[in-house]
């Protein structure tokens, strides 16, 4: 078991100690997040998140403790079996079809309609903040406020 686990999680430990300060970027990001954001604040990121290098499957909400726009992978799922969420996703996800080309103009366009306040975007996608205020980054992950 610890084998299938180390090849479908590599960027994460095998056991994960409360307390511990983790060394997965994307967990040291949403760590942050928690500590010195809003409680209120509400995010965005890439829709396969949960797909990228590194992240591991690791589920922004339970561990940031924070909003997100919905992503196409877990909450997909969740559409499908609710009625009620099936249109909400469908606007979410329409909007963030370009994520991997989107600029200022179009998180500031996701805050006008949507209500989100930050951006977590992995930095080799982009490379450059794009005029946002980032108070967070690591070798991998970026933390912005849109202004």
């Amino acid at each position: 078991m610890a084998f299938a686990q180390r090849q479908e999680f590599p960027a994460s430990p095998h056991v994960e100690w409360p307390g511990r300060v983790p060394d997965n970027p994307w967990l040291q990001a949403f760590d942050w997040i928690r500590s010195n954001t809003p409680p209120k604040a509400y995010f965005v990121i890439d829709p396969y998140y949960l797909e990228r290098p590194g992240e591991d499957f690791h589920g922004f909400r339970a561990l940031a403790e924070r909003s997100v726009l919905a992503d196409q992978l877990k909450d997909r799922s969740a559409a499908s079996l609710s009625p009620g969420l099936a249109d909400e996703w469908l606007k979410q996800s329409e909007a963030q079809q370009n994520w991997k080309s989107f600029s200022r103009a179009d998180f500031v366009g996701l805050k006008e309609r949507f209500g989100v306040d930050w951006v977590l975007f992995e930095r080799a996608s982009r490379p450059s903040s794009d005029g946002l205020t980032c108070p967070y980054q690591n070798w991998q992950v970026r933390v912005c406020r849109i202004d």
